[in-house]
């Protein structure tokens, strides 16, 4: 193995994305994802999994039975499993894959785990057994080997965002080399819809027409749709891809939250605190305003949220935010996935940079005039990709990650001390 005095990292390290794992209405691959987006197909469809008889709601974005059943594992052990911990471990073995990256028992010190997830309210997985109550992070870990730090989050909606900046901020403090990170949620269940929709909260207008059900930034929108699904990465100091030899899909360059308190002690959603995410995680980056190609808006169809994030973006971005740059709604092909909603945004903007191609959005056809964006509603295009920030809002949170591709990083520093042996360095920190 490598030893200290073999191996230091930078006073700040770089913090690179080397794998991906998805599970999501639209496939479990980024190849099926984007086939999808390319193809103009909806992840939505009505919903199966229970009697919807008394809803108002009766769309949502399934993960399918087929995808549901993962075979690279052995059936004694998967199926004790929830549906969260089933799609997270499904997600992060996809995601450790696909990076390459091999966990041992010399090295799993510095390899961290930051998963946010959710627990299911259905009657029959409250029937198994108390063992399976562990979070989801706590069954990564484990199933991975994982011996490092590790965080699981609770399942808000700008966890799945927390849960990467979170992972990111452990390895710049250099309390990890490696990173497992992502969100799952999995809220398709009648409780679930029974609360959001006696909020107010969900879509109704479209039950006889599930593809077009989500409508973000559109003029007629109503809510939003639920949907369900995991996105897990592989984050790693750039010193350590590089000496891996891992490929690089992107790296993450700034990040930024913030809060709206509201007024006489109310938090409420705020487009100045919006922007101060957004202006947070630009500033972070290194990067000025011309340089952002696109933005991935968190707009899921909800009246005052999609309006309140669109004003957030002309206040950082000016006119440009309408001539000189994109913001696809992407959960307009698929729901919103909750916790997971960020991390997929992030999944598919990867994919769209490495074909620098602009993801579209579905269902706009009248736009809501105070919106005024380039949401690019008529498929996909060519165009280039190269800086892309990542939106995440919910109630009275802000998330914002900044990322950039590959071709567009800075200059990797020439004095990396990059041993002949390709493994994550022991390292006592």
């Amino acid at each position: 193995m490598v030893t200290e005095n073999q191996y230091e990292l930078q006073d700040e390290p770089r913090v690179v994305v080397t794998g991906i794992g998805i599970l999501s209405p639209l496939g479990k691959s980024l190849g099926e994802i984007w086939q999808a987006l390319e193809n103009n197909v909806s992840g939505l469809r009505p919903i199966t999994r229970f009697d919807t008889g008394t809803l108002k709601s009766r769309v949502a974005g399934e993960i399918s039975e087929s995808n549901q059943v993962d075979t690279r594992f052995k059936p004694e052990y998967y199926d004790q499993l929830k549906r969260p911990q089933r799609y997270s471990v499904s997600a992060a073995l996809s995601a450790v894959q696909s990076a390459g990256l091999v966990i041992t028992p010399e090295n799993s010190g510095q390899v961290a785990c930051v998963i946010t997830s959710n627990t299911p309210f259905t009657e029959s997985e409250s029937q198994l057994p108390d063992e399976s109550n562990i979070h989801s992070a706590h069954s990564v870990a484990a199933l991975m080997g994982v011996s490092g730090p590790v965080i699981p989050l609770s399942s808000d909606h700008l966890s799945g965002i927390e849960a990467i900046v979170e992972a990111t901020e452990l390895i710049k403090r250099k309390r990890a080399f490696v990173a497992i990170a992502g969100a799952t949620d999995a809220r398709i269940d009648r409780r679930n819809f029974e609360i959001n929709e006696s909020m107010g909260l969900l879509s109704t207008k479209h039950n006889d027409n599930p593809e077009s059900a989500s409508r973000p930034l559109e003029n007629d929108r109503d809510g939003f749709i639920m949907a369900e699904g995991s996105v897990v990465f592989v984050l790693e100091a750039l010193e350590v891809a590089v000496t891996r030899g891992a490929k690089i899909l992107a790296e993450i360059e700034g990040s930024a939250l913030t809060f709206s308190p509201g007024k006489e002690g109310s938090p409420d959603t705020d487009p100045i605190y919006i922007g101060r995410a957004i202006q947070g995680a630009l500033i972070a980056s290194g990067r000025i305003q011309s340089e952002v190609d696109a933005v991935m808006l968190d707009a899921n169809g909800s009246v005052l949220d999609d309006a309140h994030e669109a004003k957030a973006i002309h206040r950082v971005f000016g006119s440009a935010a309408r001539h000189h740059m994109y913001t696809p709604a992407l959960k307009s092909h698929f729901g919103d996935l909750g916790a997971a909603s960020g991390p997929l945004s992030m999944a598919i903007t990867l994919e769209a940079m490495n074909k620098q191609m602009i993801p579209s959005t579905r269902n706009l056809e009248t736009e809501d005039e105070d919106i005024d964006l380039d949401a690019n509603p008529n498929g996909i295009r060519s165009d280039a990709l190269r800086v892309v920030m990542i939106n995440s809002i919910h109630r009275s949170q802000n998330a914002t990650i900044a990322i950039c591709d590959p071709t567009a990083m800075r200059q990797i520093p020439e004095n990396f001390n990059i041993p002949d042996e390709a493994t994550i360095p022991e390292l006592d920190i």
